[in-house]
């Protein structure tokens, strides 16, 4: 990232150098005054709406506003619109190409920032609109609290046609997708998308290079609350459909944060079904569970289609998960038979983790109401029917007329899980019928009294756009904790250590030992027989970690092997990356690895709560590796860096039975590997890779063994698959390498009918998990 400091990662103390060389960022903030504001409880009286003219009624022009609402949830009005693009800006619809429209907005933490986007606009311009005092202008109602900045394509040109935006964890970074360079293409074959991560909000911001994904089309984005997954919604993709409509992909980038290293995957598709007629794309708006686990993903598919009254939903909700390093499966599909209705459309997780809304687009303004996503297992996922069928704009229904669907857009919850905001829209427009867009305000999600407050009408509001966004503050940490604990000891020792840790913060002291306390307390108090779920307490100590590191920088955990961005195996070797993590560098000297050098630590909390100390490869002050503890459990687990006895750093981490990283020949991506030659007689030969593999006499057996971690915990050598350029290899053995702890190896023969071929991918799957591709060449 342009505002990064990079610091080197060095290579594990290995006999092959075979490691990956790249860069991790660190914070540097000279005031803490401030920093975890965004763990404070938050205002849920308050929104903003993006109201869009990127789709016009014809004949008709409707602004391009950002709208304030306040007086959340018993009375909301609209107290104050803010004209972004400027009142003498053409509204130009499709036919200019780029929409012409405010795009989405999104509301930092602490609730004080706000960013907007835009279509392409004046000369097919895209802008990013940062808005700061927001708190401020809030309670005040007058614009002149704001302080805005605009930022254009003109100046930063990978600001091309955005979308979808996002804060990190603590607020201070961003990231927003892009339809990528050039001109929109509207045939939705080419993959073009890019991410741009935005550092040093709000004052400095700086804007990384594009990072290209798999992207045809753009649509919303959802960020976990630890910031290392982001979701992306592609909407439309029509490469390689045979028949029938679009497509959409669902695309996980882990690792991507300042710092981190992307790994992309797509991981599921969704088709129209063949002769289905035009309406909406199969996923629009899938969003992760608040724990980042399984992915919520309503499908808006219509069955069949009767003119000249209505569609017929397909009625599905796929549950997409676990979230893991590999492929992304539909772990359970919710159908008519578990109640589902209406065509699902976008979807909205609640703060209290367990209850999620899913709006409706096939009907007169339904939505899907789902509970249980705390329990972790999609199979305890049920559907509760709201108190009221429909709600909504009134629908214009004529008698002898055509349908006027009245279906629902974006939605979003308040901050407290009491209250959800419902954007409504309606299509076709009856010609001389009026028509009523409008915000539903639905309350008492936690107080059992689930009820509409209003709907909040206004003839400004764009009635056509499907694309209207509404921004809420995020659930603070203290918000979290008050959801989740009854009133009582525990929950007051909680506020007692974040209050703690705010103030001491604020007063330029070191907040460090109320939020270990902090997370500890919570460690203590979850999984079986605690009063905290484990999705419960992974939420708490991922925004108490955020803050620790907020204040004291960045530290993450990859596999050592290739660096994967994702989960670590048990026996498996990891590299921790952070800063001043010891006193100086230094490797284990003697076998067996030892568990401190220096005084340097690292022990490791599984899921359980067991904690064991980990063996150690060597410390640095920007580098860790170690050794995953034999027998920690599969989930969440945190690491505790200690030095001279005292802890100095925190992270956390996901742990998974296998976790395949494969390790590579310095800085390239050259696969660190020996080959073994059988002859004709019997004889064998083990030959360092180096170069290109010369596989010989047609009468030679050739093996090529790869090094790697993450590996030994397979279920079988079955569940073990590797290819090159799409050609299957037969593997012999996937295991320990019996020497290095840690290290795994995994043979493959070598068919004769690769002799010849240049540089190619080498492909390893292990229980469903991918590991890094490496590279090859034979001749």
């Amino acid at each position: 990232m342009a505002s990064s400091t990079t610091a080197s990662r060095r290579s594990l103390s290995l006999p092959i150098a075979f490691l990956l060389v790249a860069g991790l960022a660190a914070y540097a903030q000279p005031s803490q005054t401030g920093r975890l504001d965004f763990l404070k409880s938050k205002d849920p009286s308050f929104a903003l709406f993006v109201n869009t003219s990127a789709t016009t009624e014809s004949g008709k022009a409707y602004p391009n506003e950002l709208v304030l609402i306040t007086g959340l949830p018993s009375n909301p009005v609209i107290s104050a619109r803010i004209d972004l693009l400027g009142s003498n800006h053409p509204t130009c619809g499709f036919s200019c190409g780029g929409g012409g429209g405010l795009r989405n907005a999104a509301l930092s933490p602490d609730g004080d920032t706000a960013l907007v986007s835009s279509d392409a606009h004046d000369d097919f311009v895209s802008s990013l609109f940062l808005l700061q005092n927001v708190r401020a202008f809030a309670r005040s109602k007058n614009l002149s609290d704001l302080q805005i900045r605009v930022f254009t394509e003109k100046d930063v040109p990978q600001l091309h046609s955005l979308s979808g935006l996002a804060f990190g964890p603590d607020g201070h970074w961003a990231v927003t997708n892009t339809d990528g360079p050039g001109v929109i293409d509207g045939s939705y074959r080419t993959p073009k998308g890019t991410i741009v991560v935005i550092t040093g909000l709000p004052d400095n911001p700086v804007f990384s290079a594009p990072v290209s994904v798999p992207m045809h089309s753009l649509g919303n984005i959802d960020l976990s609350l630890d910031g290392r997954t982001l979701l992306l919604n592609d909407t439309t993709d029509f490469a390689g459909v045979t028949g029938g409509g679009p497509k959409s992909d669902q695309i996980i980038v882990r690792g991507f944060q300042p710092g981190g290293s992307p790994r992309i995957t797509i991981v599921s598709s969704f088709s129209t079904p063949l002769g289905f007629p035009v309406g909406p794309p199969p996923v629009r708006d899938a969003r992760l569970t608040l724990d980042g686990r399984f992915v919520l993903a309503p499908i808006p598919l219509a069955s069949s289609f009767t003119p000249p009254r209505t569609f017929v939903g397909l009625n599905q909700i796929a549950i997409l998960g676990p979230v893991k390093n590999g492929k992304l499966n539909v772990d359970r599909l919710l159908t008519e038979a578990d109640g589902v209705s209406g065509g699902p459309f976008q979807a909205a997780v609640s703060p209290d983790g367990d209850t999620a809304l899913v709006s409706n687009v096939l009907d007169n303004g339904g939505a899907n109401l789902l509970t249980g996503l705390s329990s972790g297992d999609p199979a305890q996922i049920r559907l509760k029917a709201l108190p009221f069928q429909f709600f909504g704009p009134p629908s214009p229904l004529g008698p002898d007329g055509p349908a006027v669907l009245a279906p629902h857009g974006q939605v979003v919850f308040t901050s407290d899980g009491e209250t959800a905001l419902v954007a409504n829209w309606i299509t076709p427009v009856v010609n001389g019928t009026a028509v009523t867009p409008s915000l539903s305000v639905l309350t008492g999600f936690q107080s059992g009294n689930i009820r509409l407050a209003a709907n909040l009408s206004d003839p400004k509001f764009n009635p056509v756009d499907q694309r209207q966004q509404i921004a809420t503050q995020p659930a603070g940490l203290m918000d979290y904790f008050n959801l989740y604990l009854p009133a009582g000891a525990l929950r007051d020792t909680l506020a007692r250590d974040i209050n703690n840790a705010i103030d001491q913060a604020d007063r330029q002291q070191d907040p460090f030992s109320p939020l270990m306390d902090f997370v500890l307390t919570v460690k203590s108090n979850s999984g079986p027989g605690g009063v905290l779920k484990s999705s419960q307490a992974t939420t708490l100590i991922t925004l108490a970690i955020a803050g620790i590191q907020a204040l004291y920088g960045r530290a993450e955990i990859l596999s050592a092997a290739g660096f994967n961005a994702g989960s670590v195996a048990p026996e498996s070797v990891a590299t921790l990356f952070g800063s001043n993590l010891a006193a100086s560098q230094a490797p284990a000297v003697s076998l067996p690895l030892p568990t401190s050098i220096l005084g340097t630590q690292v022990s490791i909390v599984d899921s359980a709560g067991v904690s064991r100390m980990a063996s150690l490869f060597m410390v640095s002050p920007n580098q860790i590796d170690f050794l995953v503890p034999k027998g920690t459990a599969a989930g969440r687990a945190i690491a505790l860096i200690r030095h001279n006895g005292a802890i100095s750093m925190i992270t956390d981490f996901d742990v998974d039975p296998v976790a395949p990283g494969l390790f590579t020949a310095g800085s390239s991506n050259d696969a660190a590997a020996v080959l073994q030659r059988v002859k004709a007689d019997g004889s064998q030969s083990v030959e360092l890779v180096n170069g290109p593999i010369d596989l010989g006499p047609d009468t030679d057996q050739v093996y090529l063994v790869l090094f790697g971690t993450g590996i030994r915990g397979r279920s079988g050598i079955a569940a073990v698959t590797a290819g090159i350029s799409d050609q299957p290899l037969t593997v012999t053995f996937a295991g320990p390498q019996g020497v290095l702890d840690g290290l795994d190896q995994v043979n493959l023969l070598l068919p004769r009918s690769l002799a010849g071929s240049v540089r190619q991918d080498v492909t390893l799957t292990v229980d469903g998990y991918d590991a890094n591709k490496v590279s090859i060449t034979l001749r």
